[in-house]
C-alpha cells in the first residue's frame, strides 16, 4: 500500500511540473476596429482582451477560450473558441452579426458575460450580440445594462438571465429567429 501510495504521489508531482513548466500564457489581442486585419489562425493558451482594447477573431482557432476583461471590445467571426467566453464589465461583445457581415462562430464551453454596456442601440450596435453561432455550453447573462440580441444560434446546455435591464432581442423583425436551446430557458425575449 506504501508503495501505491508513493508511486501516486510521485505521479501527481510530475503532473504539476510538466503542466507548471509548460504553461502557456494568453495571448493580447488588440487589433483595432476593422478594416485593421483580424487575429486569425491557431492560437494556444487562450485569448484575453483587456480594457480600451479591439480585438476581431476573424476565422481563429482558439485553445484555451477568451477572456474580455472591464471596457474590452470583441468581434468574434467564423471563429473556433475551445473553452468558452467570458467577460466582466466589457464595452461590447458581437459574435456573429449579419449586419456587420461576420460570420457566426462555434464555441466549445460555456458563455458567461456580465455587467456589460450601456450601449447606444439603435443607432449603434447592442452591447451583446450572440448571433448564428453553435455554442456547446450553457449561455449566461448577468446584469448587463445594454441590449442583447439573441438570435439563429444552437445553444446546448441551457441559456439563464438575471438583472438585465433588457429582455433579449431574436432579431425576428431583421430575418432572425430564436435560437435553438437543449436545456433550461431562463430568459424573456421581448417585441
Amino acid at each position: 500500500m506504501n508503495r501505491l501510495a508513493g508511486f501516486l504521489v510521485g505521479m501527481v508531482g510530475l503532473a504539476l511540473a510538466v503542466s507548471s513548466d509548460g504553461a502557456l500564457a494568453a495571448t493580447e489581442c488588440n487589433t483595432g476596429p476593422p478594416p485593421n486585419a483580424p487575429l486569425s489562425g491557431t492560437v494556444v493558451g487562450g485569448v484575453v482582451v483587456n480594457a480600451g482594447d479591439f480585438c476581431v477573431l476573424g476565422g481563429a482557432n482558439v485553445s484555451g477560450g477568451v477572456r474580455v476583461n472591464a471596457g474590452g471590445i470583441l468581434f468574434a467571426c467564423a471563429s473556433t473558441i475551445n473553452g468558452g467566453i467570458v467577460a466582466n464589465g466589457a464595452a461590447n461583445l458581437i459574435i456573429g452579426a449579419e449586419e456587420i457581415g461576420c460570420p457566426g462562430s462555434v464555441i466549445n464551453g460555456g458563455v458567461q458575460i456580465s455587467d456589460t454596456g450601456p450601449d447606444d442601440f439603435p443607432s449603434g450596435p447592442p452591447s451583446i450580440a450572440l448571433e448564428r453561432s453553435a455554442i456547446h455550453g450553457a449561455v449566461h447573462l448577468t446584469g448587463n445594462q445594454g441590449h442583447i440580441a439573441v438570435a439563429t444560434d444552437t445553444i446546448a446546455g441551457g441559456l439563464f438571465c438575471s438583472n438585465n435591464a433588457f429582455d433579449l432581442d431574436d432579431e425576428h423583425d431583421r430575418g432572425g429567429t430564436l435560437p435553438v436551446v437543449t436545456g433550461v430557458i431562463r430568459c424573456e425575449f421581448g417585441d
